[in-house]
């Protein structure tokens, strides 16, 4: 649980009781955040403390502690707790996330300015494609078929998706194995710096507020789409336009893993053309199992490790922070990413059920044909 400490929910002190130690401590000059723990083990106690330090030319600094307490222990003494919540993250990692909280919470302003017109121009240019597109589809319908039949959007929405996702996947190819290094030289890296980086947020956040008015109203895309839609610009906004922003990791999340979307856009093109999947079985058979190799790896074995380490960054940073705005703010981002690894983890399931049906399916027709020769 995180507090935000107040005067009125907290205790205002100079110094640790006796039986009390300072752990973990990070911030900045002025004000910082630190965890304080009981180390007596019959005392489950531990608190959360806002540090203000305070000029003073007879005193030098004096350092006042508002502290708030943490009654979720239920192990058995507080050092082994705080074993368990910190096992992922040691004093020095704490301390130098800590310090990103100096930096200031937005990106300059020609640099917002920059992204919103990026954004903008992502829309336009992907609404122009689709039109265009959705026009030749409407011109090879049949004579009597409606202007507004929803095969020529199905189709066209497709096939935008299949270009976007192609350009985006090869991009972020590209500048994660290429471009950015493995590992990053600093842990601060992973969460300031690299805006060059924020194109990747920016292309996302423009493809996604086409598709989102476009999938719901003409084209009847799944819920499940549409609120990976919403959770992808939720976890853009982090990256377009905050200092903070995780832009070393774009190229993997906005980038790279959209080349499995390719032969998503492919299979499901022929999903919704009930004679192409007659006339091209085989096919259609191959670009399944093309799509459900590419998600798995990318969105689930590559997905895994990769949110791990975003979300323990985040968590982190969050850790840290000083106001309930950044509270929220990173909460939010890290309600998004958790949302978005449940759908993962719920489509990889389904691709592997469908997998072990296609070949439990094979089997049977392989049978039958056996039967048949006997």
């Amino acid at each position: 649980e995180h507090f935000v400490c107040s005067a009125k929910s907290g205790t205002i002190r100079r110094s640790v009781d006796e039986g009390e130690q300072i752990l973990f401590q990070g911030g900045t000059r002025h004000q910082s955040v630190a965890l304080v723990v009981s180390l007596k083990p019959e005392i489950q106690r531990a608190y959360v403390a806002s540090i203000k330090h305070s000029a003073s030319r007879k005193y030098g600094f004096v350092r006042t502690l508002l502290l708030c307490p943490i009654h979720y222990f239920v192990c058995v003494g507080a050092p082994s707790c705080i074993t368990k919540m910190f096992s992922l993250a040691n004093s020095g990692e704490i301390d130098e996330i800590g310090a990103l909280h100096a930096n200031p919470a937005l990106l300059p302003d020609y640099h917002i300015r920059q992204s919103i017109k990026q954004i903008v121009a992502v829309v336009v240019t992907i609404t122009v494609v689709h039109l265009f597109l959705l026009q030749v589809f409407r011109s090879r319908l049949p004579k009597n078929a409606s202007p507004n039949d929803e095969s020529a959007w199905k189709s066209s929405y497709q096939l935008t998706n299949l270009l976007i996702n192609l350009f985006l996947g090869v991009i972020g190819i590209y500048h994660y194995y290429f471009v950015i290094p493995h590992p990053a030289p600093t842990l601060a890296e992973k969460v300031e710096g690299w805006e060059s980086l924020s194109i990747f947020s920016n292309l996302q956040i423009g493809y996604q507020l086409w598709a989102i008015p476009v999938g719901y109203f003409f084209v009847g895309e799944a819920p499940a789409m549409l609120l990976h839609h919403v959770q992808v610009v939720v976890v853009g906004c982090l990256s377009a336009f905050f200092t903070n922003g995780f832009r070393y990791v774009t190229p993997f999340f906005y980038g790279l893993i959209e080349i499995s979307s390719v032969p998503l856009s492919i299979m499901n093109h022929f999903k919704s053309n009930a004679n192409l999947r007659k006339e091209q079985p085989g096919a259609y058979t191959a670009v399944r199992i093309i799509f459900a190799v590419t998600f798995l790896t990318v969105r689930f074995f590559m997905w895994l490790p990769n949110i791990f380490d975003w979300l323990k960054m985040c968590v982190l940073l969050c850790y840290t922070c000083n106001n309930a705005t950044c509270h929220a703010g990173l909460g939010l981002s890290m309600l998004a990413g958790v949302g978005l690894t449940v759908l993962q983890l719920i489509w990889a399931a389904k691709i592997i059920e469908g997998l072990l049906k296609l070949a439990a399916g094979g089997s049977k027709k392989q049978k039958i044909l056996s039967d048949k020769k006997d």
